[in-house]
C-alpha cells in the first residue's frame, strides 16, 4: 500500500472515529448533594422540562447513599433541578443542558429548623379499577399540611422507569401559584402491559415555602419526621 494511499485511509478512520464518538455523547446532569456539614445525602433528583416551576415533569433518579445521581437526557435544553433529602429543605434550580455534554452540579441542602410546619403525608396506595382490572391502576396519597399552603408538587416517582409525575389535586387549582388543597391526590396510570410494583415507587410533598415530606418509599408506612441535629 502507497503512503499516499495510508494516509487516506488514517484520515478515513479517525473522521468516522470522530463521528461516533460525537454520535455517542451523551446528555446528562450529574451531581452530587451533600449537608451544609459536607456529608454526602441520599434521596431524590426530580427533573422539569422548560422553565422552573412550571410544573411539567420528565425524568428522575434516586440519589445514592455516597450522594452522587445522574440523569440521562433525550436532548439538551432549559430543565429545573428539585433535589430532595428527608429532613431537608429542598433545593431547586434552573439548569441549561448543552446537547452532547454533561453538566456537573454540587447541592447543598439545608435542615429543616423545625417540621412543626411540613406536610404530612397520611396514607398512599395503589388501586386497580374495577371496571378496567389489570389496564388501569390508581396512585393516591393523602395530604395534609399545617400551615394549608401546599404547592403543586405532591410528586411520585416511579424508578423503574425513571418517570416523576405531579399528582393530580382532588380538586382543580386556577394557577400553580395558589394555595393547593389538603386531601387525596391521585394518578391514573395505564398498567396494561406492565403491572405496578409498589417497591419501584417513591413519594414526596412539598408546599410554597419548600418545606417537605420525608421521602416515602416502600412499604410507604409513614412515620414521624425528625429533625436532623
Amino acid at each position: 500500500m502507497t503512503r499516499r494511499a495510508l494516509v487516506a485511509l488514517f484520515t478515513l478512520l479517525s473522521m468516522s472515529l470522530a463521528l461516533t464518538a460525537a454520535g455517542e455523547a451523551r446528555t446528562a446532569i450529574t451531581g452530587t448533594v451533600k449537608s451544609k456539614a459536607g456529608l454526602p445525602l441520599p434521596g431524590l433528583a426530580l427533573l422539569e422540562k422548560g422553565e422552573i416551576h412550571n410544573n411539567v415533569w420528565d425524568r428522575g433518579v434516586l440519589v445514592d447513599a455516597s450522594g452522587h445521581f445522574t440523569i440521562e437526557l433525550a436532548e439538551g435544553g432549559q430543565y429545573g433541578l428539585h433535589v430532595y433529602a428527608s429532613g431537608y429543605i429542598y433545593s431547586p434550580q434552573a439548569v441549561r443542558v448543552e446537547a452532547g455534554k454533561t453538566l456537573e452540579v454540587s447541592v447543598t441542602l439545608v435542615p429543616e429548623p423545625t417540621r412543626a410546619n411540613d406536610p404530612v403525608i397520611k396514607r398512599a396506595g395503589f388501586f386497580p379499577w374495577e371496571a378496567r382490572q389489570g389496564k388501569v391502576t390508581f396512585v393516591k396519597l393523602d395530604v395534609a399540611d399545617p400551615d394549608d399552603d401546599l404547592g403543586p408538587q405532591v410528586m411520585a416517582f416511579n424508578a423503574a422507569a425513571g418517570r416523576v409525575y405531579a399528582m393530580e389535586p382532588p380538586r382543580k387549582v386556577r394557577t400553580l401559584k395558589a394555595n393547593f388543597p389538603q386531601g387525596v391526590y391521585q394518578l391514573e396510570i395505564d398498567t396494561s402491559q406492565v403491572p405496578i410494583n409498589p417497591r419501584d415507587w417513591h413519594f414526596v410533598v412539598a408546599d410554597h415555602q419548600c418545606n417537605t415530606t420525608d421521602i416515602l418509599s416502600f412499604p410507604h408506612e409513614p412515620k414521624s419526621p425528625r429533625i436532623i441535629r
